[in-house]
């Protein structure tokens, strides 16, 4: 018999609280293209910057339904120096935390044509369909006599991968007549694995016979596992995506950023994008290793993550495997209703890889309003996590200049609560809105200008 990893792995759960959805705040800013690629590619073409350069930025979410800090709010920082509380109630425990990093990033418009080139460190962690009696055993308090008895597993899934991307994204006007624009983006990611972990229960029964132990008896269960490692695995991702948009003025002859076009921009009356998002893969083969439970597992004396660790290795099957990333497919709604105030709508729908090792993205349908001119915007969106009705949040997110800051679950950080859930984004940039020949005064802003005297970029 061996010792499983399916109580040591809860023991994260609170950790994991220490530690970004959507960032429905942002991404749908016409002045944020940078940062909008990440949710459609096609938000880089006909931009309203003809630069934009990320300097910086970060976001990070976490939200379960287990662990919990009581009555307080997340400026109160001293309330999160003590061990959160559990919700011992819960009959399956699920949460799921991310973060992001972005680093040096640029988008550019040439003409009909954009292209991007970005970097990221990201990481998402998964726990779904776990008994609250096992999340019980794991925590200070316990399980009771009460407690004891068989309780079924099914579906049961304990994830987290972490990751860097480098990448750049093409795209262009496919098609622009009369009043109806059409564009489409490829982005293509080189992905650095640097950690993978996995425990995967398709069915099984838990049995706790006394107060310190249980068996977990199943016959279809695995796990992953790579070590830690900046070179830890390596492998490709992709997003795509397209975009509609029904424009103001005839857009036939139209080229953005180009005094052709008479350095002028065309606004949308309203926009539908389509995109998919994190198709790939990275192959784990340094420090990795995974294996399968066939047999019954006794549940007790795993103290520490490199328990897990040995414990897992003395039966691993194989010292490689590969993790799928978080995809997605996305639809994204946004109508103008006078030039600076929006109305959207965004659904993310996870695809999901079965019985596949890697992470997995949240589900999420979220509204929103939001106020933008040049240099400055604000962001209401309301959304709500795997179209579950209690995990409605409602965000905030301000643009001063190039400065952008908000969250997508505001209300806890001024309202007393029980936090299970926190959110919080940033991006530092710099924006160029008009390209060089616009910016020519000796050239003016003739409407057509012959292609020999002013190049329109258009190729």
């Amino acid at each position: 018999m061996h010792r499983a990893t399916l109580t040591s792995l809860l023991t994260l759960i609170p950790m994991a609280n220490l530690v970004a959805q959507e960032n429905q705040g942002a991404i749908n800013d016409n002045y944020n293209p940078i940062n909008g690629q990440y949710i459609n590619p096609s938000s880089i073409v006909d931009a309203k910057p003809w630069l934009d350069i990320n300097l910086v930025g970060a976001s990070a979410f976490v939200r379960n339904n287990y662990a919990f800090y009581p009555n307080t709010t997340l400026l109160n920082f001293s309330s999160f120096e003590n061990e959160p509380n559990f919700d011992n109630t819960v009959g399956s425990i699920n949460g799921y935390a991310d973060f992001d990093v972005r680093g040096s990033s640029a988008s550019l418009v040439v003409g009909q044509h954009s292209i991007s080139l970005f970097t990221n460190v990201r990481g998402i962690a998964n726990v779904s369909n776990i008994p609250g009696v096992v999340g019980k055993m794991a925590t200070e308090g316990g399980i009771t006599w009460a407690d004891t008895g068989t309780y079924n597993v099914n579906n049961a899934r304990i994830k987290s991968m972490s990751w860097g991307e480098v990448g750049v994204t093409y795209g262009k006007i496919l098609k622009a007549s009369g009043n109806n624009m059409l564009t489409g983006a490829i982005s293509v990611k080189r992905l650095l694995g640097f950690q993978s972990a996995a425990v995967m229960v398709d069915d099984a029964n838990v049995d706790v016979f006394n107060l310190e132990s249980a068996n977990l008896i199943s016959t279809n269960a695995k796990y992953a596992y790579a070590e830690p490692d900046f070179n830890a695995g390596r492998g490709w991702g992709t997003n795509i995506g397209v975009t509609y948009k029904k424009m103001k003025s005839d857009v036939t002859h139209y080229v953005p950023h180009s005094r052709f076009s008479g350095c002028e921009q065309i606004n949308y009356k309203y926009k539908i994008g389509a995109s998919l998002l994190d198709v790939g893969y990275i192959n784990f083969k340094n420090g990795a290793y995974h294996g399968t439970y066939s047999e019954t597992t006794i549940i007790d004396e795993i103290n520490s993550v490199d328990d897990v660790s040995d414990e897992t290795q003395a039966i691993q099957e194989g010292d490689k495997f590969t993790a799928t990333l978080p995809t997605a497919a996305s639809v994204q709604f946004d109508y103008n209703v006078n030039d600076q105030v929006y109305l959207n709508a965004t659904v993310v729908q996870r695809v999901p890889m079965a019985n596949t090792f890697g992470v997995e993205r949240a589900n999420l349908l979220a509204v929103s309003a939001r106020y933008e001119r040049k240099y400055f915007g604000v962001a209401i969106p309301i959304s709500m996590q795997s179209y579950n009705v209690t995990t409605t949040q409602v965000g905030l997110a301000f643009r001063f200049a190039n400065i952008t800051i908000g969250s997508d679950n505001f209300l806890p950080i001024i309202i007393k609560h029980d936090v299970k859930a926190a959110d919080i984004y940033f991006s530092l940039k710099y924006t160029i809105f008009k390209s060089p020949a616009c910016k020519d005064k000796k050239r003016g802003k003739s409407k057509r200008p012959s292609s020999v005297n002013c190049p329109a970029w258009n190729f």
